[in-house]
This record gives C-alpha cells, structure tokens and sequence, in this order.
C-alpha cells in the first residue's frame, strides 16, 4: 500500500512552533523507509500522521493531505485503518488494553471478529515465528520495558497489517532483543510490506532500509537511498547529529574498581529480592566507588531495574545489606541518599510545566539552579510547555534536569538514553561524567553500548 503525504504541516495545541512543516513524502508499496533526526524533529508526529492518531486523536492544527493508497486517512473508518496499519508506539505501554499477554496478543484479532479456534492457531504462529513463548501467560505490569516491547510488537504482526509504523522499536532492547526485532523487520519486509520505523539506533537497520528520511526542526532535510547510508562512516552521521550504523562492542570491565576501603561510597552485601514470590536477584555482591560511572547491562528481565529499585527505597530486599558510606542503610535512608530517573519517565513527571516540575520541592535558590539544569540539557525553549507535550526524548531529558537539582550521593539511571539522538546522547554522557567528577556515585543500567563507550568506566553484566 502506497502512503503519500503532501505539503503536510501539523502544529500541536498551545504550542508556538509546528511539530512539521511542509512535508512532502510518498512511500511505495514494500519499500522500507528510515525516518531519522534529532528528538523532537518531527518523526513521531508523521508516524502519528500515518497510523490516523492524527487528526482522530491528537487536536492541533493541520495543513495538507496525507493519504493511503490515494484515498485521504482521515476519510478511512477506524476500523479500516487498523486492519492496514500496525503502530508499536515509543512506549508500548501506552498501547496495552488488557493485563495478561495472552489477552493482549488477541485483542486486534478479537476486535476483527475471528473466532476461537482461528485466534489459538495464529496466536501459536505469532510465538513461533517470533520466538516468544517465554511471554505467553504473563502478567503485563510485571514485564520488563524490553520484554513489553517484544509483546506491543507481536500483537500487531498478528493482525497482518499491510503497512507497519514503528517508533523506536529498539530504545529497550539487549543485544538478543536487537538482533531478534532485526529478524523481525526481516521477515516482514520480505512478505512485501511497508515498513516505516522512526529510530535512533540505527545500526541494526542499515541492511534493511531502502530509503532514510533525515528530518530537522519539522522538515525533511535529506532523502537518501539505503545504498548511500550503508556507505556512510559515522563521523559523516554524526555531524549530521546522528548515530553511528555501525554495532558498537563494549566489554565486561567488572573488576576494575579501586579496592581502597575509603574510594568505596556504596557496597552491597549478600542481597536477596523477591517479587511475587519470585526470586530477582540472590546474593548479590557489589562495590560501587565514588566518582565512578557504572554500566549495568543483560538480557531483559534479568533484574537490572529491579536493582535500581532496590539501592533508591523503592523496593526492599528480603536479605541482605545495603551500605552506604560504611553505614548500614534501610529503605527509608536510601530514598534519602539516592534519586532515580526511571526507565518510563512519565511516571515520575508531575507537574504542568517543564520549569515547574525542574523545580518541584526546591526551596532555596530555586530560579538561578533551575535555569542552569534546563540550559545543561537543552531544554530553555521549552520551560513553559507542559511536561507531557514533550517528545519522548525531551521528557528523558526533563528527568534527567531533575536529577542536576537533587543534592544526593548516589545517581540512578535506567536506561536513559532510550529517546536520545547523538548529540542528547554525548550531552547525557557528559553530564554524567560532571556528576562523578563532583564525587557522585553514577550507575547506569542499559543496553545502549554506543553510549557505554562514551562514558562508563565499568561494565557489570547480568545474566
């Protein structure tokens, strides 16, 4: 199916600048096209063009048609434009009707009216061709970002769709989970369909895309061939600020840690957590120095944020101890000492502007410390904009101002170059590399080797 955009501009509610402006674009039946920029550029919001959340659920103002095998989307019944598109959004979760996977996997199927026997064999299909058979008759909310990524992506290859939309499909992935969605895309792209993905990874891409879409401040800049892109050496693509298409390879440094008693700012001893009766992490020992950037990688689901959790209060480990500074400190003292940028921000953004919510429980020296926070990450032209009109790269950045404004000990990041485009990411990398240099203790849990290299100076690996 053929998508066609022409002379689009789309401007947001109550907002100044347009998310996109004069978009021309026409995307061919099985092409696999790249949309890639910096975050906030406009490829999210074609995407939404693309799948009718735009006009039909996002309000702002649109100039220009866009249209799907030449009949305007705005015009298909909603019915008809979900049995042509299939959309895995920048945060599955915000896609989920239903709380157990099973469910959740024959929604799309349900709602087209197929019967039972039907949905139980193409169910089966789906897991096999998608390897997934660990994540069948699975709690949602207790999924890993990673593993809901994998879920949000297999409910819409069950329904078939013609034309595929993805954003980010990678931002929370392992190694394993990259390559897997990489096979994936493969697949679907060998059956014919139309493949558009908005990313910031792009190295897994690069044997698969036929076209790359390069947007800047809401317009196309380039359009280049997927020939042209695989020839390109990274220093070409990041001074045009984005990643490289090569795959980056950092090793496990896990050892190397000065064993002096007094560089030790976090040590844990013999922890034992448990969630619903299941066993996350067991006896678990670790040293983590001050003024040292730490790595945490592995596969989805095998603790990582659970970690996190655990050093910053939120969850309380069944054994163990916890030491901070030589002291012994419980839930209640860690929440104290540790501040944490979770992998979904938007649980943690509370207030009705980005400067308010930079600031939120400051009391003193609230407007100089809030400015600097907002310029150190880009973020000025936006202190008026409510938190939650921001791109997903913009609120990772909003969390991680807030974490400049928090006088605490220990710096907890998981997975926050996850909407990131180069230039956010060497930013982060550097703010990172300041907050050790104040003697901070900075761990990180990702799978963003790109980033690893730019900045960790250790590397745990889970598994």
């Amino acid at each position: 199916m053929k998508v066609e955009l022409k002379d689009v501009s789309f401007k947001y509610p109550n907002t100044e600048k347009g998310a996109i402006k004069g978009i021309n674009l026409s995307i061919k039946q099985g092409e696999f096209v790249l949309l890639a920029g910096a975050s906030g550029c406009g490829k999210t919001t074609i995407t939404r063009l693309i799948n009718g959340l735009i006009p039909g659920f996002y309000g702002g103002k649109q100039e220009g048609k866009a249209f799907i095998n030449e009949k305007e989307i705005k015009d298909y019944k909603s019915f008809e434009l979900s049995s042509m598109v299939g959309c895995v959004f920048q945060n599955p979760r915000t896609q989920f009707f239903n709380v157990d996977t099973d469910s959740e996997l024959a929604f799309g199927l349900e709602n087209a009216g197929k019967d039972r026997e039907t949905i139980n064999n193409v169910l089966d299909k789906v897991t096999d061709d998608l390897g997934i058979w660990n994540l069948r008759n699975r709690d949602i909310f207790k999924l890993s970002g990673g593993e809901k990524q994998k879920i949000a992506f297999a409910s819409v290859y069950a329904t078939d769709p013609d034309i595929y939309v993805l954003d980010e499909p990678s931002a929370n992935l392992d190694a394993k989970g990259v390559e897997s969605i990489k096979h994936n895309l493969e697949k679907i792209k060998d059956k014919g369909k139309t493949v558009i993905v908005a990313e910031h990874r792009l190295y897994y891409l690069k044997d698969l895309v036929d076209r790359v879409i390069i947007m800047c401040d809401g317009h196309i800049d380039k359009d280049i061939s997927g020939e042209v892109f695989r020839k390109m050496q990274p220093k070409e693509l990041n001074q045009l600020g984005l990643r490289t298409n090569r795959a980056e390879k950092v090793e496990n440094r896990r050892e190397k840690v000065d064993s002096k008693e007094e560089s030790i700012n976090l040590t844990l001893k013999n922890i034992c957590v448990e969630l619903g009766g299941k066993t996350i992490l067991d006896d678990l020992n670790l040293n983590f120095p001050a003024g040292t950037i730490t790595c945490i990688t592995g596969h989805n689901g095998v603790g990582k944020s659970t970690l996190l959790r655990t050093l910053c209060g939120l969850i309380k480990a069944k054994r163990g101890e916890i030491i901070v500074k030589g002291k012994k400190c419980g839930a209640k003292k860690l929440k104290e000492k540790a501040f944490l940028v979770m992998q979904d921000v938007n649980y943690q953004l509370f207030a009705d502007s980005v400067y308010n919510e930079c600031s939120l429980g400051l009391k003193e020296g609230k407007g100089e410390k809030t400015d600097r926070a907002l310029e150190s990450m880009g973020l000025c032209e936006y202190k008026d904009r409510h938190p939650n009109t921001l791109s997903g790269g913009e609120k990772q950045r909003l969390a991680i101002a807030v974490s400049l404004m928090m006088d605490k000990d220990i710096l907890l990041f998981d997975e926050p170059t996850s909407g990131l485009d180069y230039k956010n990411m060497i930013l982060c990398a550097d703010i990172m590399k300041k907050m050790a240099a104040m003697g901070k203790t900075v761990i990180v849990v990702t799978h963003d080797e790109e980033f690893m290299k730019c900045c960790c100076e250790r590397v745990i690996s889970f598994s």
